[in-house]
């Protein structure tokens, strides 16, 4: 389950509940890729994933 909070200015800010496997898995992996942070690996990882299915996003 996810919860999406909205905020009238600026970005959007996104809850996720994962499995402690899981959490350590992705700690695991930003720590190998060398992202700074949880948050700036995901969002690396879903602009990847999105740029190969040819989604541009838009600044």
């Amino acid at each position: 389950m996810s919860t999406v909070s909205f905020k009238k200015k600026g970005n959007k800010q996104i809850a996720l509940r994962v499995e402690p496997a899981l959490e350590e898995a992705m700690q695991q992996a930003l720590k190998a890729d060398g992202d700074a942070t949880l948050s700036a690996w995901i969002k690396r990882i879903i602009r990847k994933e999105l740029q190969a299915k040819g989604i541009e996003l838009k600044d």
